[in-house]
């Protein structure tokens, strides 16, 4: 459903691999983006509704933020304490991406009539479906090109939940009517968002690579 950068994301991780500034840069890319898709997650769910699958969910994605944010240690003897926009790839690109997702998801739902609640249980599905079709092609890549480089860095059980979690949203769509026809609409409102933060994220590398250059 979605549209597929692997040829973009590959080209990319081979250039911020192989700078232990870049890669520490990027692994706090990652894990703003894994702790926001939390704080999102946490905050679709009903006061007092709450299910077991939420909660692992929410957990697990903060649990994966703080796991790549220790991982900056493996390769900078620098820690990155905080999100600011320059502790990461993407600038804007990667602080809007996974908002702008939920907005945009949120807006489509409403034109289907739907309660305020229905909304939310929606976009918590749709939304999170498209960041783990999206999760399920850059992990893999990223783990494959880390073990193929030695570096010390290392993502595989961040990879083997997002296939889990993954899923549990396709058994979520399949009791939402018309689930994977909506979540159609969504990956590609995700695309097109995701073209927009690996452009970034390559704005970024080319702007690190004249700043050397200069320097030098």
């Amino acid at each position: 459903m979605t549209i597929s950068f692997a040829q973009k994301v590959r080209q990319l991780l081979n250039t911020i691999i192989a700078s232990d500034e870049l890669h520490a840069k990027w692994l706090n890319t990652l894990s703003f983006l894994e702790n926001c898709g939390a704080r999102k997650i946490a905050a679709c769910e009903h006061p007092t509704l709450v299910k077991e699958e939420m909660l692992k969910h929410a957990a697990e994605e903060f649990r994966h933020a703080l796991h790549l944010k220790r991982q900056i240690g493996r390769i900078s003897p620098h820690p990155m304490e905080t999100y600011s926009l320059s502790s990461m790839l993407g600038q804007t690109a990667t602080l809007h991406y996974l908002a702008l997702l939920d907005i945009k998801a949120c807006r489509y739902l409403k034109t289907l009539g739907l309660s305020p609640h229905a909304i939310k249980e929606a976009a918590y599905l749709l939304v999170t479906y498209a960041i783990e079709l999206r999760a399920e092609e850059l992990y893999p890549i990223y783990d494959e090109l880390l073990r193929e480089k030695g570096s010390r860095v290392v993502v595989k059980s961040i990879l083997l939940e997002e296939k889990e979690h993954l899923h549990e949203m396709e058994k979520g769509l399949e009791n939402l009517p018309l689930g994977f026809t909506h979540a159609k609409q969504i990956c590609a409102i995700e695309s097109h968002l995701c073209k927009a933060w690996l452009e970034s994220v390559s704005s970024a590398l080319s702007k690190d690579k004249c700043t050397k250059a200069n320097g030098d």
